[in-house]
């Protein structure tokens, strides 16, 4: 004698949660992913922008990925030691260049020194190949949801190479405007 017993009927597959949700949440939260995944990328995009103007375009057109008038304030917090600044740790070969200019240009040194030339040359430093400054980066990521840091060279020199002078790394940091990612600051 043998006892059956029967078999469970399987359950008809059940729906996800996201599919059990009204059409319009659904949207909703699509857009939502699309958005946050486009602001995630967009100042990767802008450092994109960034090179590819300063290796193929004319100098002025840095202005649509750089304020250089935030870059003077920066420059000038970070001058007066009792303001807050953007600008990390700065380099001696940085403040040397800063004090020749004030010594130089008194009162004008920033507006005459620091402009979109002197930032590109800065990032064609780390141009290797042609190819410009992004394959040099070595770090770049949020410090905040609205400011992003990014590191150009390595901080240290390479052992191998000690007869070759290194660049200096450079730091830029992008703050969030209504116009997109744009360099704030600048500094080595």
């Amino acid at each position: 004698m043998s006892n059956t017993s029967q078999l469970p009927v399987q359950e008809p597959l059940t729906r996800s949660r996201f599919q059990r949700l009204p059409a319009g949440a659904r949207w909703a939260l699509l857009a939502l992913l699309i958005t946050s995944c486009l602001y995630l990328l967009s100042p990767y995009i802008t450092l994109w922008r960034l090179n590819f103007i300063t290796v193929n375009g004319p100098t002025s057109a840095l202005s649509s990925v750089v304020d250089i008038d935030a870059v003077h304030e920066q420059i000038q917090r970070r001058l007066n030691k009792e303001r807050d600044s953007a600008i990390g740790e700065v380099s001696d070969a940085f403040i040397d260049w800063i004090q020749e200019a004030i010594r130089r240009d008194g009162t004008n040194a920033l507006a005459n020194t620091v402009t979109l030339g002197w930032l590109r040359q800065l990032l064609l430093t780390h141009d290797e190949d042609g190819d410009g400054f992004r394959p040099a980066i070595r770090y770049a990521f949020y410090s905040s949801p609205i400011r992003f840091e990014v590191q150009i060279g390595d901080q240290t020199p390479s052992p191998a190479s000690t007869d070759v002078p290194q660049p200096t790394p450079v730091h830029l940091r992008l703050g969030r405007t209504w116009l997109g990612w744009r360099v704030i600051a600048a500094y080595y």
